[in-house]
């Protein structure tokens, strides 16, 4: 629970950041259409392999997937 406090922590920064100096993510611009289309492709890939990998490789998945989620919401 409490990685997913600092990751919630890091999310709610990043996106203050976004409201008050929109600069700081200038350089996500270019990507952010190409983030926001493959998210249910993401999704379902980064669910079928949380499903199929062994526990160690789950910790992996789920970093990656948050990571990514990350990028939808702040670009």
């Amino acid at each position: 629970m409490k990685t997913l406090g600092w990751i919630l922590v890091f999310l709610g920064v990043l996106l203050l950041l976004r409201e008050f100096q929109p600069a700081f993510l200038d350089w996500l611009r270019p990507y952010a259409p190409y983030i926001k289309d493959a998210f249910w492709g993401v999704t379902l890939i980064a669910f079928g392999l949380y499903l199929m990998l062994r526990k160690a490789a789950k910790k992996v998945v789920l970093i990656l997937y948050l990571l990514y989620l990350l990028l939808y919401l702040v670009v």
